[in-house]
C-alpha cells in the first residue's frame, strides 16, 4: 500500500459518488471554515494536498488538507471503500496529511469527522473538542491534534 498525490478531480469524484454522496451544500477544493467556526475564503489561498492510498496502483482511500488562514491545518474528505476497510489505510491517509500540516509549518491539525470513523481520528492522536451534531450526512463533532515539530 502506498500512499501518493492524486488530483482534486479524482478525489472529488470519489467524495460525490461515495463519500458525500447526499450532500447538499457544493464540494469545493478547500473549506472556508475555520476551527473557531468562523469562515474565510482566505483559506482558498493556500495549496490543498489530495492523497490517494493505492494498493496495486488501485485508489482504495482519499484524504485531503490544507493550511487555513489562522495557521491550523485542515483534514477533509478521509474515505476508504468498505471492502479496504480495517487495513489501517485510514490511519495511514491521516498520517500523511498530519505530516503534510508539519511541512505547513501548521501548529494544529484539526477536522470534522462522522461518528463512524472517529476511532481512526483517535487512533492517531485526535481528541474530541465539541458534543456530537447532526451534520449533512451523520453525526459529526469537532477534533484537533496539537502538532510537534
Amino acid at each position: 500500500m502506498t500512499i501518493r498525490t492524486v488530483t482534486y478531480e479524482k478525489i472529488s469524484q470519489i467524495w460525490a459518488e461515495y463519500l458525500w454522496v447526499d450532500r447538499k451544500s457544493p464540494i469545493e477544493s478547500h473549506s472556508a471554515m475555520l476551527l473557531s467556526l468562523e469562515y474565510t475564503l482566505e483559506n482558498f489561498n493556500f495549496p490543498a494536498t489530495y492523497l490517494g492510498a493505492f494498493v496495486d496502483d488501485q485508489l482504495v482511500g482519499v484524504n485531503s488538507g490544507h493550511r487555513c488562514s489562522d495557521n491550523t491545518y485542515r483534514s477533509r474528505g478521509l474515505y476508504v471503500f468498505p471492502e479496504y476497510r480495517n487495513m489501517k489505510i485510514g490511519k495511514k491517509l491521516l498520517l500523511a496529511t498530519i505530516e503534510q500540516a508539519k511541512q505547513e509549518q501548521c501548529y494544529l491539525i484539526w477536522s470534522y469527522p462522522r461518528r463512524s470513523s472517529w476511532k481512526v481520528y483517535e487512533s492517531v492522536g485526535f481528541e474530541l473538542i465539541s458534543e456530537w451534531e447532526p451534520g449533512e450526512i451523520e453525526e459529526n463533532a469537532y477534533c484537533k491534534l496539537e502538532i510537534t515539530h
